[in-house]
């Protein structure tokens, strides 16, 4: 009896080592280049074919009147967002940022500022004006910064799309990676014209 005891002690011990060990781990927190190119994977499917005209800085389109309003709303439309992802995304859009010109998209992009938009959208005929300076494109589009959850596999995202005077939308879309590629999950309507 003694003797099986003492056989099994160096397996129970290993088992109980490997256990402790997998608690005690740190989660692996992902490179900024994975978030970089997961980012860049997002913005890639709403871009979709080129030549896509897309406002240069940031925008979440929460309220900086009430931003815990925006913050719930977001909740209540996107049920199945964790935490982690929604702290990701408030985190990562605390300020407007700058978008990269140098994005990987799949399609041919042009990044244009809020000055120059506003120049030619302040005009009555703005939807032509712009097609007429920025040749192929159709209105243009304005994301957030993604926020993603620690595996890389859950994100949120603000995407506004506005083809031309009062013909535009603004979604919360809750995206979800599957087989390698995102897809959307749940989405939830902010502002429509």
């Amino acid at each position: 009896m003694l003797n099986k005891f003492l056989k099994r002690t160096p397996l129970v011990l290993l088992a109980l080592n490997f256990i402790a060990c997998s608690f005690m781990t740190p989660k692996s927190v992902p490179s900024a280049a994975d978030i970089e190119r997961e980012e860049q994977a997002i913005y890639a499917f709403f871009a979709g074919d080129g030549p896509v005209l897309i406002m240069q800085e940031t925008n979440t389109n929460i309220s900086k009147d009430d931003p815990e309003q925006s913050i719930e709303y977001i909740k209540s439309g996107l049920k199945n967002i964790s935490q982690e992802t929604l702290d990701s995304y408030l985190d990562r859009n605390a300020q407007p940022t700058l978008l990269s010109p140098d994005m990987e998209l799949g399609t041919e992009y042009t990044l244009v500022t809020a000055d120059d938009l506003y120049e030619i959208t302040s005009q009555p005929n703005w939807g032509e004006l712009l097609s007429e300076k920025y040749q192929g494109t159709h209105g243009y589009i304005i994301f957030s910064r993604v926020g993603f959850n620690s595996t890389l596999d859950q994100a949120v995202v603000y995407v506004g799309s506005v083809a031309g005077p009062l013909m535009g939308a603004g979604f919360y879309y809750l995206m979800e990676k599957k087989n390698g590629d995102w897809v959307i999950k749940e989405q939830v309507n902010v502002w429509i014209s």
